[in-house]
């Protein structure tokens, strides 16, 4: 897990990134980056909240290089952050990388009961992220997805 990281891509809530405390509370103990771009206003609070973990971008930079699939001709969506993400990885020398958004209040596992599904929390984040890793080395896949649903009336990620 030394060639693993955690990025959170985040823009204009510096006192809003759940995701980095629900790491930790989930039993993740590795390297976590927030991604950060150069025309976020929040980017000196981002600074002074989570220092040398903060990584910051040029949208201009990679501009062009991808379709955003957006007909507004907008910056403001997450799709710069996703994609610079890859240059930065390769820049920090990372073989693998965890990529997830700001607002994950919550990190649970699912099963079914015989008339429901049920959540319980995960405390063992380096472990589950550490076998996701192997299932990489050991298999011709290349990316992997978690799944997680917002419900309704609550801000509980699931």
């Amino acid at each position: 897990m030394n060639n693993f990281a955690v990025f959170i891509l985040t823009y204009g809530r510096a006192d809003k990134v759940y995701t980095y405390e629900n790491l930790r509370r989930g039993g993740y103990t590795g390297k976590i980056y927030l991604i950060c771009s150069t025309d976020d206003k929040e980017l000196n609070k981002y600074k002074e909240l989570y220092q040398d973990d903060v990584i910051v971008f040029n949208k201009e930079d990679i501009k062009g290089t991808f379709d955003i699939g957006d007909n507004f001709n907008k910056d403001n969506v997450v799709v710069f952050a996703r994609n610079a993400n890859f240059n930065i990885a390769k820049k920090l020398g990372l073989d693998y990388f965890l990529q997830l958004d700001d607002d994950y209040e919550i990190f649970e596992y699912k099963y079914a009961t015989k008339d429901k599904l049920v959540g319980r929390r995960i405390y063992n984040l380096d472990l589950i992220f550490s076998y996701f890793v192997k299932f990489l080395e050991n298999t011709k896949t290349t990316s992997i997805a978690f799944s997680c649903w917002w419900r309704a009336g609550y801000r509980d990620w699931e």
